[in-house]
């Protein structure tokens, strides 16, 4: 039987467009042939594009340096590190403060009692002393006054006074103020304030003239002298000398304390006179001002409030050039179990703002504080300051002590 072969028949077209037969066949692998190199020549196109794309997001985040030559020493570069703000450390060295709260590196301070001080008056010794006045010289030697008893009848309190060389050995004591019978200060002279200018010791004091108050309706005076122990003239209203009258009066109900424990400081040309102002409904701690002359309480201006009294004493006020600030110091709980050492600041001396208090070393039931200051009322806190006051549980049985204290 034959074999039959089946071949496969192509068929042919002939192009209406030139007359040339094609193969379709022809023509299909032709076509393929053709797409083929179109892709390729579009991916070439896309891989072109797609270097010059990176090339240019390259030369965006690598600045364009030049290359150092061989030899040439370049110095390191800050490295900025991409870090979150809200993660980052604070540095408390530049950390922001709020402007309207600025920092006050006083405010920081501390007090500190150094010992336990000396006791210069035992109340065995004529009862009592207090409030006293120190005032302290370049030589470090010092003058202090004190509130003492009187003569036991119609003065009820005199002042004394005592130098000493060192700070630490005090002298003999000696009154140099007493009340002039039948004037404004009749009843008592005590609480003594001193201040030094133009030659003279200046003496703030409390005085009465009001028997039946017991100690009460009391009003400011002055006296003056060329030395420390007198003998001392007082103001009297017109110049000095004879019977006193008040700087600053007392014209509340005559139930009432009234004003006194005068504290002096002298700042550019005003003298600066702080006071304790107490009536039946409470008190405060006040300040005039007086120009510096002869006649300077005929000066006195106005009477402002610079520090509520509440628990604490009488305050007196010093004035620090180092730091441009005046302190206030005074007994915190006064006459209590509880009393303690408290200071005040104040950068204009008008606004008093409290700084620290400490109890150490502070005897119980103490009151009536003073502190050694210069003869215009400045101190340099750098040193030692030695502070006073009077202690004692039972009234008018006090001891007498001194302590130094330091302010850092």
């Amino acid at each position: 039987m034959k074999k039959l072969s089946r071949k496969r028949k192509t068929l042919n077209y002939v192009s209406p467009e030139n007359g040339v037969r094609i193969n379709p066949m022809r023509k299909n692998k032709d076509c393929k042939f053709a797409f083929y190199q179109i892709c390729q020549i579009l991916l070439i196109i896309m891989m072109l594009v797609g270097f010059s794309s990176c090339q240019e997001k390259q030369e965006e985040i690598v600045p364009d340096e030049t290359e150092p030559e061989q030899g040439e020493v370049v110095p390191d570069q800050p490295v900025e590190e991409d870090v979150d703000d809200d993660m980052e450390e604070d540095d408390p060295e530049e950390e922001e403060i709020d402007p309207g709260v600025p920092y006050d590196p006083i405010k920081n301070l501390d007090l500190y009692v150094l010992d336990e001080g000396q006791i210069i008056s035992y109340s065995s010794e004529d009862y009592y002393r207090y409030g006293p006045s120190i005032m302290k010289y370049e030589d470090g030697s010092m003058d202090a006054w004190f509130s003492a008893p009187g003569n036991s009848g119609s003065q009820w309190d005199w002042i004394t006074y005592r130098h000493s060389d060192d700070g630490i050995n005090w002298g003999s004591e000696q009154t140099v103020m007493r009340p002039t019978p039948g004037s404004r200060d009749q009843c008592s002279v005590c609480d003594p304030g001193l201040i030094y200018f133009d030659g003279y010791y200046y003496m703030g004091y409390t005085g009465t003239d009001y028997y039946e108050g017991k100690g009460s309706c009391n009003s400011a005076f002055v006296a003056r002298s060329k030395y420390p122990d007198g003998p001392f003239e007082k103001w009297n209203g017109e110049g000095w000398g004879g019977y006193p009258e008040p700087i600053i009066e007392y014209k509340g109900d005559p139930a009432g304390w009234g004003i006194g424990e005068v504290s002096f400081v002298i700042k550019d040309d005003d003298l600066f006179i702080y006071f304790s102002y107490y009536d039946i409904n409470g008190g405060y701690i006040g300040l005039s001002k007086a120009d510096l002359v002869e006649d300077w309480p005929s000066t006195i201006r106005f009477k402002n409030e610079v520090l509520q009294r509440e628990h604490q004493d009488s305050l007196d006020v010093v004035y620090d050039e180092k730091n441009d600030t005046f302190f206030g110091f005074s007994i915190n709980q006064r006459m209590s179990e509880r009393s303690r050492l408290i200071m005040y600041y104040s950068g204009n001396g008008k606004n008093f703002e409290k700084v620290d208090s400490i109890k150490d070393h502070i005897e119980d039931f103490a009151h009536n504080m003073g502190i050694s200051k210069g003869l215009d009322g400045h101190v340099n806190t750098d040193e030692d300051l030695l502070i006073g006051y009077a202690y004692g549980e039972n009234w008018g049985r006090w001891n007498a002590k001194f302590q130094y204290i330091q302010i850092r």
